[in-house]
């Protein structure tokens, strides 16, 4: 199983969300339709289940949302679908399979961290390259990144307490969705 947490503290659950207010920016909904689209593109491409937990920060709640790619009822093709299909399964999530919870975001990643590798996307981390043996030997990983704004230095700390390995991709800074190709890429058959 690969899972790609993706931290968005500007998100809420109940907002309405449609295409109008998608391109508009509000609530930067557009960036976690895109990595959706992205791990759409490699569910057939790699080996492992792929699995995208949406994490919404605000400080008014701590929601995660578990959307198994495997259950979308079809590939995505383009952007528009993945949008269309994202505030599908934020309106009915059961149809897809996916899940809301309430929960905090340290116990959240404690309890990912009882089954999985946990790998926190930063600058100051090792090169992925350095990790291609241990990716290569893990069964379960599970990816944490923000979405368009950085962890918080309490969700950095939860990081640091549950041991996540820090892993770079470099000095630049990525769109969430490139980050998510670059990852995929490394499971490459």
């Amino acid at each position: 199983m690969l899972t790609f947490v993706i931290v968005s503290s500007t998100i809420r659950k109940d907002s309405k969300k449609t295409i109008k207010s998608v391109v508009g920016g509000q609530e930067r909904f557009d960036v976690l339709a895109r990595c959706l689209l992205n791990l759409d593109r490699w569910k057939e491409r790699i080996e492992h289940d792929l699995n995208l937990i949406i994490y919404l920060s605000h400080p008014e709640e701590q929601i995660s949302l578990n959307i198994p790619l495997k259950m979308l009822p079809s590939t995505l093709n383009g952007e528009l679908d993945s949008v269309f299909g994202l505030i599908n399964i934020f309106s009915k999530p059961e149809l897809s399979n996916s899940k809301f919870i309430n929960i905090e975001f340290g116990d959240l990643m404690e309890d990912l961290s009882k089954s999985a590798t946990i790998y926190y996307l930063n600058p100051d981390g090792d090169p992925l390259t350095k990790l291609s043996e241990q990716l290569d030997k893990d069964t379960n990983m599970c990816f944490v990144l923000g979405s368009q704004h950085d962890l918080s230095e309490i969700q950095e700390q939860v990081l640091y307490k549950i041991k996540a390995h820090h892993v770079s991709l470099g000095e630049q800074d990525y769109l969430a969705s490139h980050v998510i190709t670059t990852i995929c890429y490394q499971f490459l058959p």
